[in-house]
């Protein structure tokens, strides 16, 4: 029966988000969730955050902004899919710029592998959002996603005042 196939559906997706979680911890994240991706919020207004060029990568990177297109033409990618399983790296704050970059590297890539291995495993329609550009792929500010409202919707800390960082990034699949 229809309700029957239904609930071996759910079953079967609980337990899909449950091993990528775990996959993610083992890779190495801090923390790890997922979360129907309509509980992401967009904010058109931080694109002004990539076009003041704080990271040197405005209108250089194809996948930044304007390059990547509009803050609208994103929320709309992004909404073709139906989970987010949002992705995060705490660590102690160094205070150095040039550590903050490799923390950044390590988290992009991490998130990289663990996509590798979703395709792998037969999830091949993603959409990675990284913490700043990597590659090809638009960082969660050229998205114009609000950090906090995200962390809050997965159960997470954003901005503490506690000495710890926190990178996240985020792999959207249907």
């Amino acid at each position: 029966s229809t309700s029957r196939r239904q609930r071996q559906m759910c079953i079967r997706d609980r337990i899909q988000n449950m091993n990528l979680v775990k996959e993610a911890i083992n890779l190495g994240f801090s923390n790890a969730a997922v979360m129907d991706t309509k509980k992401l919020v967009f904010v058109p207004e931080y694109r002004i955050f990539c076009e003041e060029n704080r990271c040197g990568c405005y209108n250089i990177n194809p996948a930044c902004p304007p390059c990547c297109g509009t803050a609208e033409e994103m929320k709309q990618r992004a909404f073709r899919y139906k989970n987010t399983l949002v992705l995060q790296t705490m660590l102690k704050d160094s205070r150095d710029p040039a550590q903050y970059k490799k923390d950044k590297l390590r988290h992009n890539i991490m998130t990289e592998k663990l996509a590798e291995k979703m395709e792998a495993e037969g999830i091949t329609d993603i959409l990675i959002m990284t913490a700043g550009p990597y590659k090809h792929n638009s960082c969660m500010s050229a998205y114009c996603v609000d950090a906090q409202k995200m962390a809050d919707a997965a159960g997470m800390l954003c901005w503490e005042n506690d000495g710890m960082l926190r990178y996240f990034s985020q792999i959207l699949y249907s």
